[in-house]
Order: C-alpha cells, then structure tokens, then sequence
C-alpha cells in the first residue's frame, strides 16, 4: 500500500507539472502576442510619422520649384531691363 501511495503522489506531483508547464506555455504565448501587437503599434505610429515628413517634403518641394520659377521670371525681366538699357545710343 505504501508504493502505491508514493505511485499516486508521484502522478499527482507529475500532473501538476504539467500543468505548470502548460499554464507558463499558455502565458509565454500571450506574452508573445503582446509584444507583437506593441511593436505594431510603434510601427504604426513611425509609419504614420514618415507620411507626415512626406507630406511635408512634398510640399516643401513644390513651393521650392514655385520659388525657382518665380526668381527665373525676375532674373529674366532684370536681363531684358539690362539689355534694354544696353541697346540705347
């Protein structure tokens, strides 16, 4: 009667442990999954960050060339007042 005492407590020390180890599987695997729902919202918020600098460097760039052009017309009316004023006698 006693081994079979010591049987039942062994299987009852066993099963436990595999309790354990199925309780610390399951949480490893929540753990997992909360650092990857983490690191997807941090690359939510850099991607979203990029779109903005983007936006914005698209903008820069348009009203840059707007710029250019603009500063294109004047040198142009400053040579033709150049070469007007050349031309006269």
């Amino acid at each position: 009667m006693n081994s079979d005492q010591h049987r039942e407590t062994l299987k009852i020390v066993v099963q436990f442990l595999q309790l354990g180890t199925l309780v610390l599987g399951v949480a490893g695997m929540f753990l997992t999954i909360g650092r990857r729902d983490a690191t997807l919202d941090v690359n939510t918020a850099e991607i979203q960050q990029l779109r903005d600098i983007a936006s914005d460097l698209v903008k820069t760039s348009i009203q840059t060339t707007t710029t250019n052009r603009e500063q294109d017309r004047r040198l142009e009316e400053l040579r033709d007042r150049l070469d007007a004023l050349e031309r006269r006698p």
